[in-house]
């Protein structure tokens, strides 16, 4: 619905363009990478940077919140009787930037070509996490007020899986309590075409470890009678999933929750743009379980990856040990029904199962997050889709998200509250990868976005 004041919004947004992309490129230079302990210092920098934005937006209460681990940032105002409040999440953080010699460029200082920007984090998810921000300030700065009541709620352990949200959210529900969560977190299924996400999947994410003999042994002497760690693993792993894509540990597909016929039928409309994107990532045909298309394998299907084996002689050249110890690096990506503390002891139970003699194995939880799940059909998910229909003039697709975001489930679960995913990136803008890009005219896009998202849910 367009009024004279969401008139005025947007004028300010694109008369501001300068100062929201500054604010944009000064947290992209701050490596705030929450996986390596030695760049802390950075993301508490980022923090503050954040802290500063939400008070410059005009948002009260606003604090950096320290935990046990890095910062979580909040700012809220709440003058909007009669409207819901909208609990909007981001997060500071980014991945590591390794391998670092695939840059072409410095990742933490944003390089611009043409229309596109690189640097580490330019999509996940600063981003969401500046154009959420500025979309406030537009509200408070034309005319002092905004449609609805907000929360915003950042963190900066995301890409290290989120335990200092978790417990905060777990142990302060009445500072967080909301009607509504958007969590700025997610992505566009192709340029242009607007899109919500409803549910993501869980993740579970494991080591396994392989013990043979006390100590590295020579091949020349032992070869052939001593255990290998390395060849353990192998097998194990060739144990847990088969050519096909199908995952051979009792009891983990009993647990899905079933997808309706009406649900199948949307994901046709985003199908066709999820099927060039998979083609042009994978330059092949996309693989896996035969039975399922690949926008089903990826929204509504387990799934079992491999990330690193360590072990035995990694550097150039040769050396002809047997390795005393190894281990490998392997999550799964969860579907709605399963609870990824319950799929760790299948795990364990069948890793102990395919374990050959010679070897022993165990298994450390790294991380694990649930799946969730949302209405998209709501008067909040249809709110939403309405904005980004209004913002793209096209209709708005609605997606499941392939990818994990842990704390969605449990700020749905605390709060009882509606829980979205909405984003502007893209897929093959590199997410985690080297040379992590966007378009400059989607980043001004989203704090448009944002903005409309505001208005159309004071109607809900």
């Amino acid at each position: 619905m367009k009024t004279t004041q969401s008139t005025a919004i947007h004028a300010y947004i694109d008369t501001h363009k300068e100062e929201t992309f500054e604010d944009y490129c000064a947290l992209l230079r701050i490596p705030g990478i929450s996986a390596l302990r030695r760049y802390d210092e950075h993301s508490r920098r980022a923090a503050q940077f954040v802290y500063q934005m939400m008070r410059g937006a005009g948002l009260e209460h606003c604090e950096v919140i320290e935990t046990d681990g890095l910062p979580l940032v909040y700012g809220d105002w709440l003058h909007a009787p009669g409207k819901p409040t909208v609990l909007l999440y981001a997060h500071y953080d980014v991945q590591p930037v390794d391998p670092v010699d695939e840059w072409a460029h410095d990742p933490f200082e944003p390089y611009i070509e043409g229309d596109l920007i690189y640097g580490r984090g330019v999509t996940d998810d600063k981003l969401q996490a500046v154009s959420v921000l500025h979309a406030i300030k537009a509200f408070l700065q034309t005319d002092g007020t905004l449609p609805v009541n907000v929360r915003v709620y950042y963190e900066g352990e995301e890409e290290s899986g989120g335990r200092s949200v978790e417990k905060y959210t777990r142990e302060h529900p009445e500072k967080l309590q909301s009607d509504i969560v958007i969590l700025a977190d997610g992505g566009l299924v192709a340029p242009n075409v607007p899109t919500m996400c409803y549910s993501c999947r869980g993740i579970l994410y494991t080591e396994i470890i392989a013990k043979g003999a006390p100590q590295d042994l020579h091949s020349g002497g032992f070869g052939g009678n001593a255990p290998n760690p390395l060849f353990a693993l192998a097998e194990i792993i060739t144990g847990l999933k088969d050519t096909n894509g199908f995952i051979h540990i009792p009891g983990l597909y009993e647990m899905i929750a079933p997808i309706s016929d009406e649900e199948r039928l949307q994901w046709q409309k985003s199908a066709v743009y999820a099927d060039t994107t998979f083609h042009n990532l994978l330059q092949a045909d996309p693989i896996g379980e035969p039975d399922y298309t690949p926008i089903e394998r990826a929204w509504g299907r387990p799934t079992l990856e491999v990330h690193g084996f360590i072990g035995g002689f990694q550097d150039e050249g040769s050396k002809t040990v047997i390795p005393a110890l190894a281990r490998v690096k392997v999550s799964l990506r969860l579907v709605p029904g399963q609870d990824p503390y319950q799929v760790f002891e299948l795990l364990q139970n069948r890793v102990r199962q395919l374990t050959p003699a010679g070897v022993q194995t165990s298994l450390q939880l790294i991380d694990a997050g649930m799946p969730f799940l949302s209405d998209p059909e709501s008067s909040a998910g249809l709110g939403i889709r309405r904005a980004l229909t209004n913002l793209f003039a096209s209709e708005c697709v609605i997606t499941r998200g392939g990818g994990s975001i842990p704390i969605a489930t449990t700020l749905q679960q605390v709060l009882r509250a509606e829980t979205f995913v909405v984003g502007f990136g893209l897929e093959s803008d590199g997410a985690h990868a080297p040379n992590e890009h966007t378009s400059i005219a989607t980043f001004y896009k989203s704090v448009h976005g944002f903005a409309n998202i505001l208005e159309e849910l004071s109607y809900v």
